[in-house]
């Protein structure tokens, strides 16, 4: 799956997951809160300094995600994966 062009500070999570071999599970958006969800297959490898405007939220709720790195209209979320 291709990967998007999210938010800079998403992009460089984004592209740091997928180095060490995360993969996108899924692309879309998620009414009313994400513009653009992306979902990746595997937890994050490690936490990231956020950057002004980033959150970060443990969910850990499987119906939805394990975590996620928001940005104005965009989500950046891992699934529990193994």
């Amino acid at each position: 799956m291709t990967a998007p062009t999210m938010a800079p500070p998403l992009q460089a999570i984004l592209k740091s997951e997928l180095t060490r071999g995360n993969r996108i599970a899924e692309i879309g958006d998620w009414p009313p809160g994400c513009d653009l969800l992306v979902i990746l297959s595997r937890p994050f490898a490690r936490h990231y300094v956020l950057a002004p405007g980033v959150s970060y939220r443990a969910l850990d709720d499987p119906h939805y995600w394990k975590a996620e790195y928001r940005c104005g209209r965009e989500c950046l979320a891992c699934q529990f994966g193994k």
